[in-house]
């Protein structure tokens, strides 16, 4: 599609791309002279044992140049504009999505000459007085806010140096509120910020490609990446809500008849298929949760709402069920009715995140990795771990789950019990309260 000479390529889903699954597809797709073209090589793509293993490969990383102008739209978000003759930083992913554009069967992208490697200097501890660092992560809610603590650190330590950040603009009304964070940047962006920074720090592959992440929490993988290793009690982000969100929040839950504090707040899938459970798991426990009394709030973005709808039309009193996706029209939002929750309940980890992050009590429940892996620095914290034969897996990307039948939804839910989930909420809960 072309507007005024300009190229304008629709929505690309731009995620954490690297799991296990993924990296082995991406090994398939890309040839040996493509990645020599890109400065990178097979080496990249494998699997590692240890965090140390991974600092010895060259990260996936590329400078591209843009062949022309275009813009897109990531993840249902802004407009973001690469400017032709332009050089840009980004994943391989990334590159191997945009550049190209079958609609008006031209290139929009082509490696540069000038390669990741020449101008890549790896944060591992170094004294930041008066210096530069650049953060990148391609990833969602919880890679971010592992992120985020060091941060704090950092610039507590190092009151003089400058951190700038990039991330998916889907996540910047979320991070724009973050102290810590002196220039905010969309991923890619421009290579001159690369070349501007004193140091870098990406954590491509720490989760998805390092054996280390089976047994290690989140959190302590990223600090150690860095080469800080905070201790566990420095390892709880922080964040605040927009007061004028809140506010927003509060009249909504009005209308329903609902207080702060007295409800739960859900979400019904993940960022991935292979970390989602079926709905009749999800009616199963809604519908417990409801008979001992609470209120649930569902959310997600405003293009989930008819969906949400008409799950809860399942449920058996669905007058205690109530559909929040219309009124988040960003992160924030749901960032502010987080803040008002009395406990967040998700499949994965995201909102269980957040509410760490506004010392709100979350419950997690997983699958296809432990529970541990994400949740043990939170004090406000529990889980329950999906038991069968191949879990935990650790599969990651966006392929549904290879175990899954028609509905490509992963049956190691299936084998949790659902006493047990209300028990554990109701005992966390009780803590909370007192």
């Amino acid at each position: 599609m072309e507007l005024n000479g300009e190229l304008i390529k629709k929505n690309i889903n731009i995620g954490n791309i690297w799991g296990e699954t993924g990296h082995k597809s991406q090994a398939k797709q890309v040839s040996k002279t493509r990645l020599r073209q890109l400065g990178l090589s097979k080496d990249g793509l494998t699997f590692v044992e240890t965090l140390k293993d991974l600092r010895k490969m060259p990260p996936n990383i590329v400078i591209a140049t843009a062949t022309t102008a275009v813009h897109f739209v990531q993840n249902w978000s802004k407009k973001q504009f690469l400017k032709k003759n332009n050089k840009y930083v980004m994943g391989l992913g990334v590159f191997q999505q945009l550049q190209y554009d079958f609609n008006s069967n031209k290139k929009l992208l082509k490696p540069s000459t000038m390669k990741f490697n020449k101008f890549y200097n790896p944060y591992r501890g170094q004294d930041l007085t008066d210096s530069t660092l650049l953060i990148f992560r391609t990833g969602g809610i919880g890679d971010l806010l592992f992120i985020k603590p060091n941060l704090d650190y950092l610039k507590e330590k190092y009151p003089t140096c400058k951190i700038k950040f990039a991330c998916g603009p889907q996540y910047q009304p979320m991070v724009e509120t973050w102290s810590c964070i002196d220039e905010l940047l969309d991923l890619p962006f421009a290579l001159k910020h690369l070349i501007e920074c004193d140091y870098h720090a990406l954590f491509e592959g720490v989760i998805e490609r390092c054996k280390e992440s089976y047994v290690k929490n989140s959190y302590n993988l990223f600090s150690e990446w860095m080469g800080l290793d905070l201790p566990d009690k420095k390892l709880v982000p922080t964040q605040e809500s927009k007061p004028e969100l809140v506010e927003n929040c509060k009249e909504v839950l009005k209308g329903w008849g609902i207080e702060k504090g007295d409800f739960i707040l859900a979400q019904l899938r993940a960022s991935s298929p292979i970390r989602t459970p079926n709905h009749q798991f999800w009616l199963t426990l809604f519908n417990k949760l409801i008979d001992k009394g609470y209120n649930i709030i569902l959310t997600d973005n405003p293009r989930q709402t008819e969906s949400v709808d008409d799950f809860i039309k399942l449920v058996d009193k669905p007058d205690k069920i109530f559909n929040f996706c219309q009124h988040s029209k960003s992160l924030d939002y749901s960032i502010a009715l987080t803040s008002l929750a009395g406990m967040t309940l998700c499949t994965d980890s995201a909102f269980s995140h957040i509410a760490a992050s506004l010392d709100i009590p979350a419950f997690g429940i997983f699958g296809p990795f432990p529970g541990f892996v994400r949740l043990k620095t939170y004090p406000k914290a529990d889980w329950v771990d999906a038991e069968r034969s191949c879990a935990p897996c650790f599969l990651h990307g966006q392929d549904p789950c290879p175990q899954s039948g028609r509905d490509g939804y992963s049956p190691c839910y299936d084998n949790i019990d659902h006493d047990e989930v209300v028990e554990k909420i109701e005992k966390l809960l009780n803590k909370e309260r007192g």
